[in-house]
């Protein structure tokens, strides 16, 4: 499978295919009939996004590389077999569940060196994560609810071609490192250093020392992050073990 990856969340708040990266994957389909697919994938994607392109001047930005293992049930709308002169296309629905990893970054101007870095987030406590009356530290492990439709058409006995598409529902907002209220300066520099406060609020970028005040709001904790994986897939029985059920995507 090869397309695209992004994301909705704090930096990029409405649906569309801003940021959009290069995902690659496999897939492995098992058929169970013509009507019904148990499918396992292995997807490696990245999302970003950056407030920049929307002339927000709270500035912040992120990247992060997203690797997915999902287990996912596919439903044909037509009888559908690979190879099948009668059964060569069909559409079809997807959904089941996934463990996706992330691990956020964005690029800062070290106060130090005053030289560009790509530094992660997390360990930045950029939230305050860990302080205590804060929210504990967020996992880079997280379980994704994948979802979404597609297309496959028969191109002869044993390869067929596709056009899919899928949103991941997940449980985390910090996806982008973005979620919550901005922390006391002092308080952040005491507990992560000054690389950790320059990342946390970077409108002074925009406008010259601007700073936001404790407690006010930095993201939106009403609401979860999503990404999406779309693209084309090509597929080929692996007819060593069984022709009419099994086939491998890559």
């Amino acid at each position: 499978m090869i397309g695209g990856s992004n994301y909705i969340g704090d930096i990029n708040p409405k649906y569309n295919f801003y940021g959009t990266n290069l995902m690659l994957g496999a897939i492995y389909r098992y058929n169970i009939d013509p009507r019904w697919t148990i499918r396992g994938s292995l997807l490696f994607g990245s999302l970003s996004a950056e407030d920049a392109k929307y002339e927000n001047i709270r500035n912040l930005s992120f990247q992060s590389k997203v690797n997915e293992i999902s287990a996912t049930v596919e439903f044909n709308f037509f009888s559908y077999q690979t190879g099948s002169r009668k059964h060569r296309i069909t559409p079809y629905l997807f959904g089941g569940i996934g463990v996706f990893f992330i691990n956020p970054k964005a690029k800062i101007t070290n106060p130090l060196t005053y030289e560009e870095e790509i530094v992660e987030l997390k360990p930045l406590a950029t939230e305050g994560q860990g302080l205590e009356g804060y929210e504990t530290p967020y996992s880079l492990t997280q379980i994704s609810i994948p979802f979404g439709l597609g297309v496959k058409f028969s191109l002869s006995n044993y390869i067929c071609v596709g056009l899919e598409w899928g949103l991941r529902m997940t449980f985390t907002d910090y996806i982008d490192d973005v979620s919550t209220n901005y922390v006391n300066r002092q308080t952040l520099l005491d507990w992560s250093g000054e690389l950790a406060v320059v990342a946390s609020d970077r409108t002074n970028e925009i406008i010259p020392n601007k700073y936001n005040p404790e407690g006010s709001m930095r993201g939106n904790p009403q609401t979860k992050d999503w990404y999406q994986f779309f693209g084309v897939t090509l597929t080929t029985k692996l007819s060593f073990f069984n022709k009419k059920n099994k086939c491998i995507t890559f």
